[in-house]
């Protein structure tokens, strides 16, 4: 078997049967002090602080690495730290959104009094709004410093994407190639209209950002070879086999040798050489940083850390574009003329524009009306929707942190709409 093969047959073990609706979820957060500035892992009140009163006082699991905390699991929760030392949740595969909002919002009110307790807030940003990444450290872990210096020469924003960015990560399951395919090319159409309406970065340096979905930017130039997105995915054949052919030749970073993760300069399909196992291509996939990304689910990561009640909103979205096979049809009705000429373009516009970008002939803010206007919502999902309904019409958080902005001209208040609270 080559390594296509391998590949090939490592996403098609991910089929699910019908019906099967569940949602994979991460939630991305950043510590910051009142005037904002970042709150890192060894600062007090940082990572390893709140990491520590979990397991502590909360009767979380830890995960070290070395002596260092780098995590911490109980039950459907597990937290762990990106690079620079902002808070991820992630929550156990559900299908419904009310379990979904009591987990989060549970999860929020044992950790938001304790970050607080230190004079700092967790916030809900896709982008660090005052303190340059190269003013606090990184977090202790092997790996993370390996891509640090990897990144170093690869992509000039790509450091920047380590340790000052935050998302929200939504994957889903496929039952069949076909379904696959579809799936995948609607989220890869979808990706500019995700990046411009759930944009959420407004100010960098303590200054106001000029460029709109910055955190697209960010990710454009982080090591082209694996980001962006898949030309391929605008083809209406696009498969399991497509998606394998285009990460071989990509550098892995890391490869297994002898059951042992080390730094690698090959490259992916080089490194499945050394070792084959599930474990190894699961690690070599998770290199990929794709706008949507393939294990054995498919990650979409286009959407910026934004705050509750958007977060899920936005997952309520995601949940029924690509888990009703009417709406999923109506998408490609929407947008499955879209090429990929057209994609790039839009893209680019996009940074100056955001939601006023057209793609198409129409502007992303009227995409996002009629996105919403035919849709055919769950019950049980409407509340969520309609609180993205301002949103979709290019109402965006960015815009709103900006207006507050340039009414005071102090950027705590501005960024208090991301600030995660507690009722």
């Amino acid at each position: 078997m080559d390594n296509i093969d391998l590949i090939v047959d490592y996403i098609k073990s991910g089929e699910k049967e019908k019906g099967n609706n569940f949602l994979g979820l991460e939630f991305e957060h950043l510590i910051l002090q009142k005037d904002g500035r970042a709150v890192c892992y060894f600062d007090d009140g940082g990572a390893r602080d709140i990491l520590n009163f979990l397991v502590d006082k909360k009767g979380f699991n830890p995960i070290f690495e070395g002596d260092n905390i780098l995590g911490a699991q109980k039950e459907d929760y597990a937290i762990s730290i990106e690079p620079g030392g902002q808070l991820e949740l992630s929550l156990a595969k559900k299908d419904n959104l009310p379990e979904i909002e009591k987990e989060i919002l549970d999860f929020y009110k044992i950790v938001v009094p304790e970050v607080e307790s230190y004079g700092n807030s967790l916030y809900a940003l896709s982008f660090q709004p005052v303190s340059d990444i190269y003013e606090y450290k990184i977090l202790p872990k092997e790996r993370y410093h390996a891509m640090f210096d990897y990144f170093g020469n690869h992509g000039s924003m790509s450091r920047y994407m380590m340790k000052a960015t935050a998302s929200v990560q939504c994957s889903i399951d496929y039952m069949n190639e076909a379904d696959y395919s579809s799936k995948y090319g609607m989220a890869t159409r979808l990706s500019n209209v995700l990046y411009a309406l759930f944009d959420n970065a407004a100010f960098r340096n303590n200054r106001p950002l000029d460029m709109k979905a910055f955190r697209a930017y960010i990710w454009e130039n982080t090591d082209a070879q694996r980001t962006g997105v898949l030309k391929k995915a605008f083809r209406p054949d696009f498969g399991y086999t497509d998606y394998a052919q285009a990460i071989m030749d990509v550098t892995a970073i890391f490869a297994y040798k002898k059951g042992h993760l080390e730094r690698f300069d090959g490259t992916i399909g080089e490194a499945l050489k050394f070792d084959s196992s599930q474990k190894s291509i699961e690690q070599l996939l998770s290199m990929m940083f794709l706008d949507v990304r393939t294990k054995k689910i498919m990650e979409i990561r286009m959407i910026d850390a934004i705050p509750y009640p958007y977060n899920l909103g936005s997952i309520a979205l995601i949940k029924n574009i690509f888990y009703n096979e009417n709406n999923l049809y109506r998408m490609w009705n929407l947008f499955g003329d879209m090429t990929y000429k057209e994609h790039v373009r839009s893209r680019e516009d996009m940074y100056k524009n955001g939601a006023r970008t057209k793609i198409m002939g129409k502007t992303i803010a009227r995409w996002g009306e009629e996105i919403l206007s035919g849709l055919d919502i769950a019950e049980e999902d409407k509340k969520y929707v309609e609180s993205i309904v301002p949103i979709f019409t290019g109402d965006t958080l960015r815009d709103r942190m900006l207006s507050s902005y340039h009414n005071d001209r102090i950027l705590a208040n501005a960024i208090e709409i991301s600030k995660v609270k507690i009722n």
